[in-house]
């Protein structure tokens, strides 16, 4: 969530009630500078209340959307796979990686880059569903890497983290431009 100030609230209601009272002339008299000073916090005030209705209204707004993420999530679950999808993902993600209970430790890695180089280049035209299929594969390979883990060299686990990262990275990019897609949807409601 962004900051829109650098100085907290009470900070800049106190600074602001002190420059009202300093720039009141020499020939005011107490009573009139506490009354400036009331105005000027009672204006403060104000101020702060509609940037506190303003953040609750938004913070109810990004949590439908959100709730329509979900709902939306569940649904393809419910649904559940489509005849032969996962199978052409598969053949798309994994290439000659698909048997990955024959992945080999020394080809792991290679399994790991081949599976990236598809993510990477199909994850702009990818659907929720899409990403749905590519996360099941993803945790599958991540099963056989936890197989295979006492066996791997290092620079080739390395590497494979470094993919993991990045993948992780791809799809929650993916999971906030499906949320902004629903917010600008409930916008145009």
């Amino acid at each position: 969530m962004k900051r829109t100030h650098l100085f907290p609230l009470p900070l800049l209601l106190f600074l602001s009630a002190l420059l009202a009272t300093s720039m009141v002339s020499c020939d005011t008299t107490p009573r009139e500078r506490k009354e400036l000073a009331s105005r000027e916090l009672e204006k403060l005030d104000e101020k702060a209340n509609a940037a506190a209705t303003k953040t609750k209204d938004e913070l109810k707004e990004a949590g439908r959307a959100l709730s329509r993420q979900r709902a939306e999530r569940k649904l393809r679950e419910a649904r559940g796979p489509v005849a032969g999808k996962q199978s052409q993902m598969e053949r798309e993600l994994l290439g000659d990686y698909r048997n990955l209970s024959q992945v080999s430790p020394d080809s792991l890695r290679d399994a790991y880059v081949y599976f990236m180089q598809q993510v990477r280049a199909r994850k702009d035209v990818w659907t929720s569903e899409d990403w749905d299929y590519a996360n099941s594969i993803y945790k599958r390979l991540n099963d056989r890497e936890k197989a295979l883990h006492d066996d791997i060299i290092l620079r080739h686990a390395t590497k494979i983290r470094a993919l993991q990262a990045e993948y992780v990275a791809l799809e929650n990019r993916a999971d906030l431009k499906d949320y902004q897609r629903i917010k600008k949807e409930q916008a145009g409601q």
